[in-house]
C-alpha cells in the first residue's frame, strides 16, 4: 500500500511539473514595470468558451491571468457567465500592446437569466488578458503599455505550435 501511494504521488508531481512546464499552457508575462504575471494560456475553442467560468476568487491569485491567444485581429466579444469575482478585460495587439482597457467588468454566479450576464464593450484586437479587477497589477495597466512574452518559446514559436496542434486530427 506505501508503494502504491508513493507512486501516485510522484506522478501527481510529475504530471503537476509537465503542466506548469508546458510552453502551450502557461506563460509568463512582464509589465513594463517589471512586474510578472503568471499566465494561463487558452487557444482552443472549448477552452475559450469555459475561460475563467467556475474559477473561484481564491483559486485565481492577483498575480494571475488568462490570456486568450487568438490567430487573427478581428471583433472581441467577453461576457461573465459563471464567474465569481470582477475583472479587467485588456486587448492586445499581436506583439502584446495594451490597445483597451474594459476595467471592472462585473461577475455573475450562474448561466440562468443569460439577458442579466454582464458583457464587456467589443472592441477590435488580437489577444485577451484577463486579471481580476482587484488585482494591483490590473490597476497598474494603462493603454500603450507594453507586455513582455517570457516563455521556452517565442511568441512566433508559440503561436506556430498552436497552429500545428489545432490543425492535428
Amino acid at each position: 500500500m506505501r508503494k502504491l501511494l508513493t507512486l501516485l504521488f510522484l506522478l501527481s508531481l510529475w504530471s503537476c511539473q509537465s503542466e506548469s512546464q508546458d510552453p502551450l499552457r502557461k506563460v509568463i508575462l512582464k509589465t513594463p514595470t517589471g512586474n510578472t504575471i503568471q499566465t494561463i494560456l487558452v487557444y482552443t475553442p472549448r477552452d475559450m468558451e469555459q475561460g475563467l467560468s467556475g474559477v473561484k476568487s481564491e483559486d485565481f491569485k492577483d498575480d494571475e491571468g488568462m490570456l486568450f491567444f487568438y490567430l487573427d485581429e478581428n471583433e472581441r466579444h467577453f461576457w461573465m457567465p459563471d464567474t465569481y469575482f470582477d475583472l479587467d478585460i485588456f486587448y492586445l495587439d499581436k506583439e502584446l500592446k495594451i490597445l483597451d482597457i474594459n476595467r471592472k467588468v462585473p461577475h455573475y454566479v450562474g448561466r440562468a437569466n443569460a439577458e442579466l450576464i454582464p458583457r464587456a464593450r467589443a472592441v477590435w484586437g488580437r489577444h485577451v488578458l484577463e486579471l481580476k479587477s482587484s488585482s494591483a497589477l490590473a490597476a497598474k495597466l494603462q493603454v500603450g503599455d507594453q507586455l513582455k512574452w517570457e516563455s521556452k518559446l517565442s511568441l512566433k514559436e508559440t503561436e506556430d505550435q498552436i497552429i500545428k496542434k489545432l490543425q492535428a486530427p
